[in-house]
């Protein structure tokens, strides 16, 4: 092998290394939220949130509601007379996802964040998983909650 060709080799080698470092530094993925959904609805009173999806036998597939508290902290969320399977991903004020659940329709059982939360998004169960959003991921929910004021 001529000393031009190794040395081209050996840059090219550090080179994909070096990308496939950098591209796994930042494992988390921003993700534009309101282009995954046909109707995302806000609970961001008290009375919206107790509500939640109470009563619904459905939801369209690429349904979602959004519940904004006041402040950021442990939140729970159960599924009392609530009839369709959900998943729920707890969300902190910078947008990253904190935890995701799959609920179990009629449960009276609090399902809670693991840390201080300041929103959750529910979803029809397994949506998360069939999108490819993952815990650690990044929403981009302000656009969406600044229209809903």
């Amino acid at each position: 092998m001529s000393r031009l060709l190794q040395h081209f080799v050996q840059r090219s080698f550090k080179f994909f290394l070096y990308i496939l470092f950098v591209s796994g530094a930042n494992a988390s993925e921003v993700i534009p939220i309101e282009k995954y959904f046909s109707e995302l609805e806000i609970a961001n009173t008290s009375q919206d949130r107790r509500k939640g999806l109470m009563f619904r036998k459905e939801l369209p597939e690429d349904f979602g509601m959004i519940f904004a508290w006041d402040s950021k902290k442990i939140q729970c969320m159960w599924m009392r007379n609530t009839f369709v399977p959900l998943s729920v991903a707890y969300i902190d004020d910078t947008g990253e996802i904190i935890d995701i659940y799959d609920m179990v329709p009629l449960s009276k059982t609090s399902v809670c964040s693991k840390k201080p939360a300041l929103y959750a998004l529910e979803v029809n169960q397994g949506w998360f998983k069939k999108k490819g959003i993952n815990v650690g991921d990044i929403l981009t929910i302000d656009k969406i909650l600044q229209n809903d004021q």
